[in-house]
């Protein structure tokens, strides 16, 4: 695919069609189920569920632009909707169809006024690496500097909108739609942000001015050759993470890799009051030395001090299984709908407590091993369904939508990594 689909008509039969043929998976499956013995509803479910996530995949690879990011970030719920699913999606990280070369071309040229050759000493129109809102291509300047050099899809800054409604119809047929909906519009603020290029490179300059000095890298932005819709800066040394991952590092190297990113977590939360919010892979690169690059500065999220307070007095109560305070926190995050009945309120405890439960885990010893626990993060599947079965007496509160997503992949990619961390540490303690 060349472009972005746009017009309403054109977008909206592609989402149209994708429910409609997600819909008759789901129909078809459930009219043979009574049918079936036990171990054939398994099989049906699981071919449903495959064929479903190819339609799904192939839908979102079409639209591009806003129904990317949002697949990058259902990737990470694996306790939210089926697995299979889960891994076409995954994909939208770097198997999505590049733009062509001619409109490569065309794009950049647009961007300056001016030829593509009169602005690069040199650009490779074939794109190195995927990005959701664009593709990232090398480049040198005159003074023979390397670039990344990331081109915005033409015509993403109309499809916004309407792609979130889109998105919206696509997964409708899913049994766990309710579950995601209220995510949708903090993701489009987000959105929204991230289509401006010049705020990702201040927001690039903001973090670089203020990243810890030993163990980690990050670009420089080269303003020069910066518009709306193209970001250039200085291309890292490296591996992405997930590409890393397949030179099969030791478990000392995937530890200190894993103990890195922890730590760029919780410094930029808790000090910072402000996270890198797209824990995908691919923004993350290992050099020789293992050093973590951090790229895409796209997505990032400020908070109000006072509610990262809040939030450090919330994982205590979690670690610590209080179920008490954990309840007051609710109120006080403005998080539930009203009073709850007793019945109601007990249940919610009860779940609480399975979730401060299953979260102690991580900081009972003063390592935990996700290699030694390949199960952990799947066992919190049925934990939070009980959570979103009550979820008629929540309230969202934005605040949680890109913090959860980027803490919860962070321990996805801990799990990724097979890597032993200390989990416990001095903002949470």
């Amino acid at each position: 695919m060349n472009e972005i689909p746009q017009g309403k008509l054109r977008r909206s039969a592609i989402g149209s069609k994708t429910a409609f043929k997600v819909g008759g998976k789901l129909l078809g499956y459930y009219a043979k189920r009574p049918f079936l013995s036990d171990s054939g509803k398994y099989l049906a479910k699981k071919q449903m569920e495959e064929e479903s996530a190819a339609i799904l995949f192939n839908a979102l690879s079409m639209l591009k632009g806003t129904a990317v990011k949002i697949a990058q970030m259902l990737s990470f719920e694996l306790d939210i909707i089926p697995e299979s699913i889960c891994k076409e999606l995954t994909k939208s990280y770097n198997k999505l169809p590049p733009m062509n070369q001619a409109m490569v071309r065309k794009t950049v040229a647009n961007a300056f006024l001016q030829p593509l050759e009169t602005v690069f000493k040199s650009f490779d129109t074939r794109a190195f690496a995927a990005a959701s809102l664009g593709q990232v291509h090398s480049a040198v300047t005159g003074d023979n500097t390397p670039l990344a050099v990331k081109v915005q899809y033409p015509g993403i800054a109309k499809s916004i909108s309407a792609d979130m409604q889109l998105v919206g119809q696509i997964l409708r047929p899913l049994a766990e739609y309710d579950m995601i909906l209220p995510a949708l519009e903090e993701i489009e603020q987000r959105l929204a942000e991230e289509i401006d290029y010049r705020q990702e490179a201040e927001n690039i300059e903001w973090f670089a001015g203020r990243m810890p000095e030993n163990g980690f890298y990050m670009p420089e932005v080269k303003k020069e050759f910066c518009t709306d819709t193209v970001l250039s800066m200085t291309l890292l040394k490296g591996l992405p993470l997930n590409e890393w991952l397949k030179t099969a590092p030791g478990q000392d190297a995937r530890d200190t890799i894993a103990g890195r990113l922890h730590d760029f977590f919780l410094y930029c939360f808790y000090d910072l009051n402000c996270i890198h919010a797209d824990p995908n892979p691919g923004n993350f690169i290992i050099d020789d030395d293992l050093n973590v690059g951090i790229v895409d500065f796209g997505c990032v999220r400020h908070f109000d001090p006072e509610f990262v307070e809040k939030y450090r007095q919330l994982i205590r109560a979690l670690t610590n299984r209080d179920s008490d305070t954990h309840m007051r926190m609710f109120r006080e995050f403005d998080l539930l709908k009203g009073e709850l009945d007793p019945s109601s309120e007990e249940i919610l405890r009860d779940t609480v407590s399975g979730f401060s439960d299953w979260y102690s885990q991580l900081v009972a010893e003063p390592v935990f091993d996700f290699g030694a626990n390949p199960d952990f993060m799947k066992s919190a599947k049925a934990i939070s369904q009980n959570i979103f079965k009550m979820r008629q007496h929540f309230k969202a509160n934005a605040n949680f939508v890109y913090l959860d997503r980027t803490r919860y992949g962070m321990l996805r990619l801990f799990e990724q990594l097979g890597a032993r961390v200390r989990i416990n540490n001095r903002y949470e303690s």
